[in-house]
């Protein structure tokens, strides 16, 4: 196995007469596929052999829609962060806000053992398409915190508390959650190509459920079916000629998303 970061730019093909079938895959399984991955290609051309490739890549595994030939419909949602460092130990009690209408804030504040308190819940995050993700607009690593909802954080932090709040963090970030339509990730094997598997779209639960997320991919591949949970609700072809279920996370006219999770 080898875990390949940062640098795919597509999946290769060939025939699956062609092809080994993956450890796990039973003898006689989809026989009738036509085709099978082969390999993962890499921005310096370089094309790494492979008879299973697993795409674990966020938001931006909707990127495998084009790859896999299958819609991978999940959205990001852009959410700003920041962190606060204080000199003086910090109390170890996490703190989970109400609505503060004055700022469009709902903070969450999570102290940490450095000194540190990071803070999330700042509201206004925004909505990026499947198909933006795609285009590259927001590259892995580069995306940028709100400098609008930096400054609400600060504010409605600073008003809580005169000792750490500041009018500007010592960190501004940004994370990009990965959010499938119905709100489940998309989990298992893509069903009309041999070797070809997904597991992302598991928004802000991923640290969550990691290591469920990742014995039962382990399971799938390496056994041909996930035991310590059922992956049927999870598959990546739920979607494929299927009207999108749910309104979770979905943006309706000017009313934010992201933040009803």
């Amino acid at each position: 196995a080898k875990l390949v970061m940062g640098a795919v730019t597509g999946v290769a093909k060939q025939s699956a007469k062609q092809s080994a079938k993956p450890a796990g895959e039973a003898t006689g399984e989809a026989d009738e596929l036509e085709a099978a991955v082969s390999g993962v290609m890499l921005e310096s051309g370089e094309t790494i052999e492979a008879d299973a490739v697993v795409i674990t890549m966020g938001p931006w595994a909707s990127l495998a829609e084009d790859w896999f030939g299958l819609p991978v419909p999940i959205t990001g949602i852009k959410s700003t962060s920041v962190v606060f460092k204080s000199e003086e130990e910090v109390e170890p009690f996490a703190l989970f806000c109400g609505e503060d209408d004055d700022h469009g804030t709902h903070l969450e504040v999570y102290p940490r053992s450095s000194g540190e308190v990071y803070l999330c819940g700042i509201g206004g995050s925004e909505y990026v398409s499947p198909e933006r993700l795609r285009s590259g607009e927001f590259p892995p690593g580069q995306v940028p915190p709100d400098p609008s909802r930096v400054a609400a954080a600060c504010n409605a932090f600073s008003a809580m508390s005169n000792r750490l709040g500041k009018p500007q963090p010592d960190v501004a970030q940004a994370c990009m959650r990965p959010c499938p339509p119905d709100a489940l990730p998309l989990m298992g094997k893509v069903d009309h190509l041999r070797g070809a598997y997904i597991s992302a779209g598991h928004n802000c639960w991923g640290i969550l459920w990691a290591p469920v997320s990742g014995k039962a991919m382990a399971e799938l591949l390496m056994q041909g079916r996930a035991s310590c949970v059922d992956l049927t609700p999870f598959a990546p072809g739920r979607f494929m000629g299927a009207r999108e279920r749910g309104t979770r996370g979905r943006k309706k006219g000017a009313t934010p998303v992201g933040e009803q999770w």
